[in-house]
């Protein structure tokens, strides 16, 4: 086929012509946008794109040049060269077919041109049976596969050889060879090993399929196979060996052989490596990747080593505030427990002492990292779930999983809300609603925090926060509740004077707030399998909401149940008479002005 390849003068346009020319590809070399954009035509059948064409990424180049050709929709499938890993996680969203990482091999480069000219992945399909063969090949035809066939496994291992198919998916009695067979030969072939096959068979006992993953099969069906099981099993099979952003590892030691040992069997795992020779090295590469864009996800380094050692290393990450919460692991001869006391009063997450094994190694390194996800996890968490929520989730853990739990608790409700908020927000895109949403909480929910509040919710622009007694406060909620409440519209007042700084003209934002206490009910709200919300309910958490509705413009409406409890520590004004949505009764509202006392 012949092959275009957009790239800056250099060394990957000749080396793409020296690989693929002798197997019979024409390779034409563009060196930049105008180039390409004039000389690739109708009978190119791919491109591939360089890192940097014309100091722009890969995706930018091909828009470029789409942009300019005259082809535009009718543009050759694009390949991009790729030099991380989290570039080919971005390729089809960039309007690439597929990608392919530097440094690789010739038939890795053959695979992805082959992708790339297909376009969609390529299932070899291996049965005896032509009913089956034409049933399940049609299932895959129709779910964007490209199918080839083959009548038993002999026939199934050359036209894996011929055809590079993305995934095979084979029955198991075949004559011939059969599908146990197949597999093995398919991973022992070093062209083929890391072609996923899935096993689809009759033989459903527990020892066939012990067979087929002793075999090496990614997965195993029991015939009958409905449409929507088969398509889900090899969309996770795709999932799994489409390149992946793994995390970035950075590898410290002297050792220019232990580096190569750890780098490579870590790069074979996914991960994106990078190595330094040493101490200083190691924590000038860990500096300068957190000075440009997000720390290494973690740090192997030795202990013995010239100019800074993997303690002293450790302390200097520890110090810096954008590589203290690196975790990492030490490679040491040293594992007497005063070593390892050290290292753990130094900040160290891990050990590996020498020797090791490579198995050991990626044991550890998955280890910790996963430890690390699971704690950002847990930090993120608290940014999407209020404080109650997660003591729940935490306690549900320890218990029935599938428990629901309510608790009558006594407590003061905080609701707050912005007046107008509809029709100005209508004037306004919905990035700038965003913007100024997002920074009008950042002013209240501190407020409301420090107070001992937690934060249950938000209703669009309102705020409902719960106050109850506790430990490390001595005010009762009530009380808490209220301060809160007056900080609140203080915070609003400089909110809307700096954005009157910013603009002049800008409308200052309005808000009313109002309280409510007594006894209501906290816990665990929605379905029991699905998804739930840990929340308040109850006639006390309604009249709330309602006190903040007939709250005056900028103000703080306190119910007599609130005003009953603090009326010796607040100044407040009543408003009697007022309609609350579903009260028959009409009631009387103190609007808080102020505290008596310190």
């Amino acid at each position: 086929m012949r092959v275009a390849v957009v790239s800056p003068p250099g060394l990957l346009g000749p080396y793409l012509r020296r690989a693929l020319e002798p197997l019979g590809h024409d390779v034409d070399l563009f060196a930049g946008i105008d180039a390409a954009a004039t000389g690739i035509d109708g009978e190119h059948a791919a491109v591939f794109v360089a890192p940097v064409v014309d100091r722009r990424t890969a995706g930018d180049a091909l828009r470029a040049v789409r942009a300019a050709s005259p082809l535009r929709d009718e543009f050759p499938r694009a390949i991009a060269v790729a030099l991380e890993a989290d570039a080919i996680g971005r390729a089809h969203d960039e309007g690439f077919a597929t990608a392919i990482t530097i440094p690789f091999q010739v038939d890795a480069l053959l695979a992805a041109l082959e992708r790339g000219r297909r376009g969609k992945p390529r299932v070899l399909l291996v049965d005896d049976s032509e009913v089956v063969r034409r049933h399940t090949g049609a299932m895959l035809e129709e779910a964007g596969y490209d199918v080839v066939y083959a009548h038993d496994g002999d026939e199934g291992f050359e036209r894996a050889r011929a055809e590079a198919p993305d995934l095979v998916l084979t029955d198991v009695e075949m004559p011939k060879r059969d599908g146990f067979a197949l597999c093995r030969a398919i991973k022992d072939d070093p062209t083929l090993a890391r072609t996923p096959v899935v096993i689809c068979s009759s033989l459903g006992e527990a020892s066939d399929l012990e067979r087929g993953f002793d075999a090496g099969a990614d997965d195993y069906l029991v015939k009958p196979v409905i449409a929507e099981e088969l398509i889900s099993r090899l969309t996770a099979i795709f999932a799994q060996t489409m390149p992946s952003v793994r995390e970035r590892v950075l590898v410290v030691d002297d050792s220019a052989a232990v580096r190569h040992l750890v780098a490579d069997c870590l790069r074979r795992q996914g991960f994106q490596v990078e190595t330094a020779i040493d101490g200083e090295d190691g924590l000038e590469k860990a500096a300068g990747v957190a000075a440009t864009d997000r720390s290494f996800d973690l740090v192997l380094t030795d202990y013995d080593m010239p100019r800074r050692n993997g303690f002293e290393l450790v302390h200097a990450l520890k110090r810096d505030l954008r590589t203290r919460d690196v975790p990492i692991v030490m490679l040491t001869a040293r594992e007497s427990r005063r070593d390892q006391a050290q290292m753990r009063a130094a900040g160290l997450t891990s050990y590996l002492v020498k020797p090791f094994s490579v198995d050991k190694c990626i044991a550890i390194v998955e280890r910790v990292l996963a430890e690390a996800r699971l704690r950002r996890y847990k930090e993120a968490s608290r940014l999407y779930i209020s404080a109650g929520g997660v003591r729940a989730a935490e306690d549900q853990a320890k218990g029935a999983m599938f428990a629901a739990r309510a608790f009558e608790i006594d407590a003061t409700l905080l609701f707050s809300d912005l007046s107008g908020f509809t029709s100005m927000s209508s004037k306004m895109t919905a990035p700038e609603v965003i913007a100024l949403m997002n920074a009008y909480f950042d002013e209240m929910c501190p407020v409301i925090v420090d107070a001992g509040g937690d934060i249950d919710k938000f209703i669009g622009d309102a705020i409902m926060a719960v106050f109850q007694d506790d430990v490390r406060f001595d005010e009762p909620h009530a009380l808490r509740a209220a301060r809160a409440a007056w900080n609140m519209q203080r915070a609003l007042d400089r909110f809307n004077a700096r954005r009157r700084e910013d603009d002049p003209e800008v409308k200052p934002v309005v808000m009313r707030i109002g309280l409510n206490c007594g006894p209501l009910v906290r816990g665990d709200l929605g379905s029991r399998y699905v998804r739930r919300d840990f929340t308040c309910i109850g006639d006390t958490v309604n009249r709330a909401q309602r006190h903040e509705s007939a709250c005056p413009l900028g103000g703080v409406l306190l119910s007599q149940l609130v005003y009953d409890r603090l009326h010796d520590r607040v100044i407040a004004k009543e408003l009697p008479g007022i309609k609350l949505k579903g009260i028959e009764q009409p009631v009387s509202g103190w609007v808080l002005e102020g505290f008596r006392g310190s």
